[in-house]
């Protein structure tokens, strides 16, 4: 038993399970056990006994021997990118009662009417995501930054409520690959080690575009129109359609299978990765710390100076379009997504990162109705500075939860004989689990109480506070399980979208009926439950990823 994750007694190599550390001995060389690992790539400084997974191949076009400068400048074009989508969705939510009274809507209406938009999300997740499996994620990118240009525009230019749903949808359709495909990018350029802190990082665009969007936007709509939004929006969006021409290439690659190591490193199954060769140091004679023990070999692709082929020029990563990346059929690729729903992995992360997140959507959209109304009587700039506190504990929370997150598995992986396993990572819902139920239950209770609205505010920034680590937590455990599915194991996940858009439908009526705080001590439930579901899946999580990759249903379903 690895730290409480149960041994499989079927494989000797579970895919998602990796050797991570090792140690150098006294020959100056990396070992672990009695295979030498000197001639796998490593990294460096304080992480220089953390092997780089997966290895990287011998070419300077695979992404991951980008600089890191270039991977971390890509990352911060599509994180403001993903700010400022993150900030598009929510963004018109302050004048909801003002717009209710110009289109002759009831608030539940509209809310409901405009929840359209995330339905189209979640559907459209399956199709942006199957474009960039088997075309690319460039191409994918840059099509959602233009409909999401044309939508703005149209938006702007919106003079009935028809019209403004028609072009709402449209954007949103140019919202979803920035629900899937981020994380995918993630994986593209970055080790395992690395993830924690990007993961974070472009959780705290998303949250800074829906929290601080929303601040200004009630400002823009209080002075100039809830259409000035849109006008706004349209503005960066065309901006950064050239910034992600100019700075951001392709990431998708074709590496060789032998080099994902993360496939596993158990003895038994050995022969995939040590040689036959008996290896002594490079005078050819034996180190005298060794004392003539064999010690097996790990093969890899060479990591000399000189490499396999040449490196693209600049102009090459210009091109939209590099061809197929993949040699599925489109369709097959389409459906892949529901199929692997069968999944444990896939199962428990749809239902801890789909509801948990999707609570704060469901929040966000009834503010209006929750601040305008007595006691507090907000204005529609006020209601907009709610947000502040979203804004407070997702930036708090970034800055916490990423380097925790890579800390924790570094840390564990050491103790675990340098194994790694993609569990490690559901350690951190421990503190969603402890915040998020106090900030749901404390949200509703404020409200129903008619504390000081200075109450239900810190139990709304709680909130994103709390559920930033689920998402990083769920993300960086559903990469690691299925890093060369992640696309559709995350469309499959945002299929919450869904959740979301029927939640909208009754929410608005559900709180004035039965009061916040049931509503939320409902919610602050479910949420607790989902949390403690963690823990079978922590213990079990890694027999659940040999059964999935040796029961022919599951092979059917990832070959589909």
């Amino acid at each position: 038993m690895g730290l409480g994750v149960l041994e499989d007694k079927h494989l000797a190599h579970v895919p998602g399970t990796a050797l991570l550390t090792d140690v150098i001995g006294s020959d100056n060389l990396h070992h672990h056990g009695k295979l030498n690992t000197s001639t796998l790539r490593h990294g460096k400084g304080k992480d220089s006994d953390i092997l780089l997974v997966p290895q990287p191949s011998n070419s300077p076009n695979d992404p991951l021997n980008w600089p890191l400068w270039k991977k971390d400048l890509m990352l911060f074009f599509i994180c403001i990118d993903t700010a400022v989508v993150g900030a598009w969705g929510p963004m018109i939510s302050p004048g909801y009662v003002q717009m209710a009274a110009q289109f002759g809507l009831s608030y539940n209406t509209l809310n409901a009417q405009l929840g359209y938009g995330v339905l189209v999300i979640g559907l459209s997740c399956f199709f942006t995501n199957s474009m960039a499996v088997v075309w690319g994620r460039r191409p994918v990118f840059l099509l959602g930054n233009l409909l999401l240009f044309i939508s703005s525009i149209g938006g702007y230019y919106a003079n009935s409520f028809g019209s403004l749903l028609g072009f709402r949808l449209l954007g949103c359709i140019g919202m979803s690959p920035f629900e899937v495909l981020v994380t995918t990018t993630i994986a593209d350029i970055y080790f395992v080690h690395q993830r924690g802190v990007r993961l974070a990082a472009w959780g705290l665009c998303l949250s800074i575009g829906v929290g601080g969007g929303t601040i200004i936007s009630g400002y823009i709509i209080e002075g100039l129109g809830w259409n000035w939004t849109y006008g706004i929006c349209a503005i960066m969006f065309g901006v950064w359609i050239v910034v992600l021409f100019l700075f951001c290439p392709e990431t998708a690659y074709k590496r060789d299978a032998s080099l994902n190591i993360d496939l596993g490193t158990g003895q038994d199954n050995a022969d995939k990765l040590v040689g036959e060769e008996i290896t002594k140091n490079k005078a050819g004679t034996e180190s005298p710390g060794a004392e003539n023990v064999e010690v097996e070999v790990i093969e890899r692709a060479p990591t000399s100076g000189t490499w396999s082929e040449e490196k693209h020029s600049y102009w090459h990563d210009l091109k939209i379009y590099h061809g197929r990346v993949s040699d599925d059929p489109f369709w097959k690729v389409l459906t892949r997504p529901l199929l692997m729903l069968v999944f444990p992995q896939v199962l428990f992360s749809f239902f801890a990162y789909g509801l948990t997140t999707s609570w704060l959507v469901v929040v966000g959209s009834v503010l209006a109705q929750l601040f305008t109304a007595p006691p507090y009587n907000f204005t529609v700039s006020g209601v907009g500075l709610v947000s502040i506190a979203s804004l407070i504990g997702a930036i708090v929370g970034a800055f916490i939860s990423g380097p925790i997150a890579d800390w924790i598995i570094k840390t564990m992986s050491r103790r675990n004989n340098g194994i790694y396993e993609p569990e490690f990572r559901l350690v951190l819902i421990v503190i969603t689990f402890l915040l998020g139920g106090m900030s749901f239950f404390g949200f509703g209770w404020s409200l129903q109480q008619q504390d000081p609205w200075i109450a239900p505010v810190i139990f709304y920034g709680l909130q994103y506070f709390s559920v930033g680590f689920m998402s990083i937590a769920v993300y960086g455990y559903l990469t690691d399980c299925h890093r060369d599915k992640a696309p559709e194991a995350f469309a499959a996940i945002n299929l919450r979208n869904i959740y979301s858009f029927g939640m909208n439908y009754f929410i608005s009526d559900w709180i004035s009926s039965q009061g916040p705080k049931e509503v939320f001590l409902i919610i602050g439930g479910i949420h607790v439950f989902i949390c403690l579901c963690a823990i079978p899946m922590y213990i079990f999580g890694k027999r659940c990823r040999s059964w999935t990759s040796r029961v022919k249903l599951f092979e059917k379903v990832m070959q589909a």
